[in-house]
């Protein structure tokens, strides 16, 4: 691992994604790494915009500059495009492709953009893009945030050891929802090679 690694994680209100910083930021203290995190809620209510940043390793602080990010966890397709300016060639992406429509969208005031292109560009200007599907998996979407990131830790130079992403699902997640939580985990370890 270089010195540090950064992750966005972006999504919207009540898919997870500070759960999922929780989450990650426990799994690098397991694993004895040097962390911080930083949220920015867009509009902190569900079906906002939510983006947190976290920092693993040497220097850390949490927020990701233009161009900084490593490691990109995109809960929603829109939310991962607007993530853009902080990817870089370097960058290891994991979009879950699943739409949540914004209120624009629903209102029929706005339609919602073509996500295929962006996909396209990502795959042409970042290291590596992994797409999960809409229909891909048969898991509940309260769910889907821990399967993304049971999928990015799969992705080269992931700086959190497996083991130490499941001991922290068993430290953070409530009892009652362990055992799935860490199912949808390993079934997201498992989506690249199936």
């Amino acid at each position: 691992m270089s010195a540090s690694q950064k992750l966005l994680v972006a999504g919207v209100g009540g898919q997870g994604v500070v759960f999922l910083t929780t989450l990650i930021v426990e799994a690098a203290l397991c694993a004895d790494l040097s962390v911080a995190s930083s949220e920015i809620h867009g509009l902190a209510r569900r079906g906002g915009s939510v983006v947190s940043g976290i920092t693993i390793g040497e220097n850390t602080y949490g927020f990701i500059e233009r161009g900084g990010a490593d490691f990109l966890i995109g809960l929603e397709p829109l939310e991962a495009q607007r993530s853009l300016p902080f990817l870089n060639p370097r960058t290891r992406v994991v979009i879950d492709n699943r739409r949540v429509l914004p209120y624009a969208v629903n209102a029929g005031k706005a339609s919602y953009p073509d996500s295929r292109s962006f996909i396209e560009y990502l795959q042409k200007n970042t290291q590596q893009v992994v797409v999960i599907g809409e229909t891909d998996v048969n898991l509940s979407p309260i769910l889907s945030n821990i399967h993304a990131l049971g999928t990015a830790s799969t992705l080269d130079g992931f700086p959190i050891p497996s083991e130490h992403v499941e001991k922290a699902i068993e430290v953070v997640a409530k009892e009652r929802y362990k055992d799935e939580n860490l199912e949808a985990f390993r079934l997201g370890k498992a989506y690249v090679t199936r």
